[in-house]
């Protein structure tokens, strides 16, 4: 559970569930926080890994999976302060990153703009 406790800090109905999240950040405040937002992403490329690897996953996963999903369908861009014009590039790189997720394949990230910072 550990490689995916940042998966499991942006489930709104699981007891980890944290407001400082990726999720929590975008429902509370509109605001799509890139450091969040890696971590998650990694939390989600050990579920592509671990899918790959067993060919199943745990139900909580796959209800995690679907609750970010539905959080993140964006009827109304209006409604969200876009200070950046890359949000749209991220927003592409985490759909791309969710219809993988079950692919069984490789998930290659590097044709994105947006990259996580590496820390020196």
């Amino acid at each position: 559970m550990d490689d995916l406790n940042d998966f499991y800090r942006n489930i709104t109905f699981f007891k980890e569930y944290d407001g400082n999240s990726f999720i929590g950040r975008w429902l509370d405040y509109s605001e799509w926080n890139d450091f969040e937002y890696f971590k998650l992403e990694k939390s989600l490329l050990n579920i592509a890994r671990m899918y790959s690897e067993k060919g199943e996953l745990e139900q909580d996963i796959l209800i995690g999976v679907m609750r970010i999903i539905e959080l993140m369908m964006v009827s109304n861009w209006g409604r969200f302060e876009i200070n950046d014009l890359d949000i749209y590039a991220r927003y592409e790189r985490f759909k791309y990153v969710l219809a993988r997720l079950f692919f069984k394949e490789d998930i290659f990230l590097d044709e994105f703009d947006c990259q996580p910072k590496i820390k020196k």
